[in-house]
């Protein structure tokens, strides 16, 4: 029996030949073509390293230098992986508030903006980062401008019951003071003491955010979903110790 070799089914057909002259195969459940006997097929343990690898200060092309495997191979299995990252960033908001409400305590919430590009410097690409600190997750982010547009997207991906009764810390930029609740909003540097040192090792564990770099972005959804994988899985790495 014939499997797709993405998800497993056993709903295949024939699908034409390959430039090589080989039978080409194409999954009816995923569309996936794929040719029989195939040498060039990534082994489950290279592929668990990849997905690994996506998460710390490797580019695409360093990670394909160092499992031997194809660029057009790598994009297309980040791409798979990048997708498969939820809207909540895995952000376990209910746990949360339970746990502040246990200990009598108002969450805080500390948000700063992260400079970042696509293509070239002039591009920019503003990274909006909600950062509640205690338990160290990334509530929500937002890629796009610096101004109110930008913030207010931002502010509508913030879980509700957050948006209703945390308080927010930031610095002094213009754009929160015309979003964020005055009543809730507490302003200066020392507020954002730890969404800056998150920062600097978010610069430290992603190669397209490395100043100097070469292996800066290519593509807007991609700089966003790459951005999207890596606060998901650090939202996870964090989870044990909530």
């Amino acid at each position: 029996m014939i499997l797709c070799p993405s998800c497993h089914s056993h709903k295949i057909k024939k699908n034409g030949f390959t430039h090589y002259g080989k039978q080409n195969h194409k999954c009816k459940t995923c569309a996936r073509q794929f040719v029989l006997n195939n040498h060039h097929t990534v082994d489950p343990v290279l592929r668990e390293i990849a997905r690994r690898a996506l998460a710390e200060r490797l580019s695409l092309r360093g990670i394909c230098r160092l499992l031997g495997v194809s660029l057009t191979w790598m994009l297309n299995f980040a791409l798979g992986i990048w997708s498969q990252t939820p809207e909540d960033l895995g952000v376990r908001s209910k746990l949360l508030k339970t746990k502040a409400t246990e200990r009598l305590q108002i969450i805080g919430l500390q948000t700063d903006e992260m400079w970042s590009f696509v293509g070239c410097k002039q591009n920019k690409a503003w990274i909006w980062v909600v950062f509640e600190p205690v338990h160290r997750q990334v509530i929500a982010f937002h890629v796009g401008g610096r101004g109110i547009d930008a913030l207010q997207v931002l502010w509508k991906k913030i879980p509700r019951y957050m948006r209703k009764w945390c308080y927010f810390e930031t610095d002094d930029w213009e754009a929160y003071q015309a979003v964020l609740p005055a009543d809730r909003h507490l302003v200066g540097k020392e507020y954002t003491y730890f969404i800056e040192g998150f920062f600097a090792g978010v610069r430290a564990r992603v190669s397209r955010l490395v100043r100097k770099s070469l292996s800066f972005s290519k593509k807007w959804d991609n700089h966003v979903a790459a951005l999207q994988y890596f606060f998901w899985q650090f939202n996870l790495e964090q989870q044990p110790y909530i």
